[in-house]
């Protein structure tokens, strides 16, 4: 296992330094580098124009990798001035040890009912373990319901973080494989990864119809799709997400929900736990459901006997399935032989679809009772 190092002061290098490096170690015997340099929106401030990007130790219980490649410390890289950003902007970049010229792109969105009571750190084991498998990986943050995020800065955080992938390809001398791009999120997280899916279906006045970056596959891990469904069955987090109610303005809702912009033109897989009691099943089967109707490729998955968050536990089955699945879409070599206990691919009701609905989370990863936060 490779241990986090600390470089600098309190989590940062000074501000005078321009750029960075960060190491890539290329198996016994050899080493790539790249420098990193901010090309910031304040061009007036050498501190909010520096990139930041530092060493991150683990705070999250450690779990081995199941892949063949050693992992390097992440680096904690803002995708949006900082300061701008209220020191939320930003993400932890998983690189695997290994002299891939084409590593395909796992980003991951934690959730959390979009709330500041939940950040990426719980999302970081599951970084790890795919990044393991000689992937790279970008684990996101965002600004969220009371720390200065919600309807449309929340959304708009996300996307543009997508679309920083670009500037990190090319600051490691091309080393991803931008074609192959899979988004994975959950609860809260999961209404985000869909929206980043479904950008190119979008408006031009919601946040992130400015696509520069695509992705070409999404997991929808017990994501909330629909918030009229949502707001209906009862979830708690929406208003403050988007400033009002469902009676005072139902069009705001509308437009925030991904299953408005279909189809996506993007092969997405929803899977939910069948027990879930916070964000329902009905979410992910109305999502397939309509994105089939649209003429796009999805499917739906459900995890016997799941409750909201089956997957937190890389050591456990449902996880190791969904690795199997983000794996198998980005074309790695091997990802097949590893055994997963699989989930049902099940059928879509349209019964059931009808009364989608299902809150947004909970605040600790490990529990799926109704009245939680980490969604």
């Amino acid at each position: 296992m490779s241990t986090s190092r600390r470089r600098g002061p309190a989590w940062r290098r000074p501000a005078t330094r321009r750029q960075m490096l960060w190491g890539m170690v290329a198996g016994v015997g050899g080493a790539a580098a790249f420098s990193v340099a901010r090309t910031g929106s304040d061009s007036g401030s050498d501190e909010s124009s520096e990139l930041r990007g530092v060493d991150r130790p683990s705070t999250f219980h450690y779990q081995r990798p199941d892949g063949p490649v050693d992992v390097l410390p992440p680096r904690r890289t803002f995708y949006r001035n900082a300061a701008e950003g209220g020191q939320q902007t930003f993400g932890d970049f998983y690189l695997p040890a290994s002299v891939n010229p084409s590593m395909p792109v796992v980003v991951l969105v934690h959730g959390g009912g979009w709330s500041q009571e939940q950040s990426l750190e719980y999302m970081g084991k599951l970084a790890e373990d795919i990044a393991s498998f000689d992937v790279a990986v970008w684990n996101i943050e965002y600004r969220r319901t009371g720390s200065g995020g919600g309807w449309p800065t929340t959304v708009q955080d996300v996307c543009d973080a997508v679309d920083y992938l670009p500037e990190i390809n090319d600051q490691m001398g091309g080393r991803l494989n931008l074609d192959a791009v899979s988004v994975c999120g959950h609860s809260s997280g999961g209404h985000l990864a869909l929206w980043i899916a479904g950008r190119s279906a979008l408006p031009a006045n919601l946040p992130g119809a400015n696509v520069r970056q695509p992705v070409s596959h999404c997991v929808s891990l017990a994501g909330v799709a629909d918030l009229v469904k949502a707001e209906e069955s009862g979830d708690r987090y929406l208003k403050t997400l988007l400033g009002t109610t469902l009676d005072e303005d139902r069009k705001k809702f509308v437009d925030a929900s991904p299953v408005s912009h279909l189809p996506t033109g993007v092969e997405v897989v929803a899977i939910h736990g069948e027990k879930d009691d916070v964000v329902l099943p009905a979410q992910s089967e109305d999502y397939v459901s309509k994105a089939r109707a649209a003429g796009d490729d999805a499917r739906l998955e459900i995890v016997p006997g799941g409750n909201h968050d089956p997957w937190t536990d890389i050591r456990q089955g449902p996880w190791k399935r969904v690795r199997t699945i983000l794996l198998t879409q980005l074309g790695v070599p091997g990802a097949h032989l590893r055994g997963q206990p699989p989930t049902v691919t099940a059928p879509v009701s349209p019964g059931r679809s009808e009364s989608a609905g299902g809150s947004s989370g909970s605040s600790s990863p490990s529990t799926s009772s109704s009245e939680s936060s980490s969604g």
